[in-house]
């Protein structure tokens, strides 16, 4: 074992370590808001008008929504080089002057976690774990369609964009390909979140749960961070991919929950037959979808 992979586990450990430390001090908050009378009140109103699972996916779509027009927004930055993209190369090259050894190889470490191999390894790893214990297919299928489909999502958007990285002197490792969107910041995401997303399926303690998710997201914040500390990305390609990310493994969780969607008067599901059909099909549609407003926009911009 290599010790860049050595720092990569510890930093990972450590980041489990410092989610659950903050999982702890943060009981208090969570149980004031669990208890608040306020919020107790407006969900018992919600919940006499719609079904909770209208309301899940109603909440989903329009999160997703509103990721993709932010991404979009970046996106048409970078494209025409104005608004939020100018701060590209003044960062890189500030950034490039701060970098010491000793630092270089714990952000190194840190990067590598975000790698397609650790995290593939990660996802399959969980992916089988949850599908031994709840013996099912789903957790296998999930994750393929969120991984499988963020990896081809990134390939395709940096092929129609085609931003050079930044200057090869500017970098402290080589990378070679497209710039944006970040593929390391995009996939911590969807694959820490999808992670995150089958532990809190198979495990009732809500500390775990939480640990989960705060580790995830630590990890997926420090790794597009590590990108720009080492010159391969810009700020709004980091940025950009987490949005994206964020976007896509929502996409897959509501796509997931739709054959659970009922009617008001809480009849059946009309989907409930074939929820592997459902998940596979929504999944497709909603990345055709997605790939075709990145299409559309780069066309007009054209």
């Amino acid at each position: 074992m290599s010790m860049t992979t050595i720092i990569s586990v510890a930093l990972a450990l450590l980041t489990v370590l410092v989610a659950f430390g903050a999982v702890l001090a943060g009981r208090p908050a969570a149980r004031w808001l669990r208890d608040a009378e306020r919020g107790r009140t407006a969900l018992a109103w919600l919940g006499t008008r719609f079904s909770p699972s209208l309301l899940v996916t109603a909440a989903g779509a329009l999160l997703v929504a509103t990721l993709m027009n932010v991404f979009l927004e970046i996106l048409d930055a970078v494209i025409e080089r104005d608004d939020l993209s100018t701060i590209d190369r003044p960062v890189i090259a500030w950034v490039a002057e701060q970098r010491e050894a000793w630092r270089d190889t714990l952000v190194i470490g840190l990067t590598d976690i975000g790698g397609w191999v650790l995290l593939t390894l990660l996802l399959v790893a969980a992916a089988v774990t949850v599908s031994v214990r709840l013996r099912s297919w789903r957790p296998v299928l999930i994750a393929a369609l969120a991984g499988g489909g963020g990896g081809l999502l990134v390939a395709a958007i940096k092929a129609l964009i085609a931003r050079d990285r930044p200057d090869p002197l500017l970098r402290a490792i080589v990378e070679h390909g497209f710039s944006f969107p970040s593929g390391h910041a995009t996939t911590s995401v969807v694959v820490l979140g999808t992670v995150a997303w089958l532990v809190s399926s198979t495990v009732a303690s809500h500390t775990v749960r939480a640990t989960a998710w705060v580790a995830a997201g630590l990890l997926a914040a420090g790794i597009g961070l590590s990108r720009i500390y080492l010159g391969v990305h810009y700020p709004t390609d980091v940025l950009a991919g987490w949005i994206l990310g964020a976007a896509w493994l929502t996409t897959v969780a509501l796509a997931d929950r739709l054959h659970a969607l009922r009617p008001r008067r809480h009849g059946p599901a009309p989907l409930a037959r074939r929820p592997r059909t459902v998940l596979v099909v929504a999944s497709v549609l909603a990345f055709a979808a997605i790939l075709a407003s990145v299409w559309i926009m780069v066309a007009v911009e054209d």
